[in-house]
């Protein structure tokens, strides 16, 4: 996650401009400076890279299951060709 400023001045003064006392505004504009500062905040970037981690995620879990369904389809089908072979040979008297 990427971090970001905050101007606590500028939060304040015009927090000040639009008629908040100046104690009040100090202090939003501190709390809202803490909690950018925590790096908990995600940007879109961040959120896309998340995304795009997820979907990736899930994709190699569905080729998975498809390579082990395939796994069972081909050790069936061996099955069926050992059996056709053996009817094959008791049909020809082979057996």
């Amino acid at each position: 996650m990427s971090t970001t400023t905050f101007d606590t001045l500028t939060a304040a003064r015009d927090l000040e401009a639009a008629g908040i006392e100046p104690r009040q505004a100090k202090a939003i504009a501190c709390t809202v400076r803490r909690a950018v500062a925590r790096e908990t905040l995600a940007t879109k970037a961040d959120l896309a890279e998340l995304e795009s981690r997820l979907i990736q995620a899930a994709l190699q879990a569905e080729i998975a299951g498809f390579l082990a369904d395939l796994r069972s389809i081909r050790w069936m089908l061996y099955l069926i060709a050992a059996f056709l072979f053996i009817i094959g040979l008791r049909v020809f008297g082979l057996i």
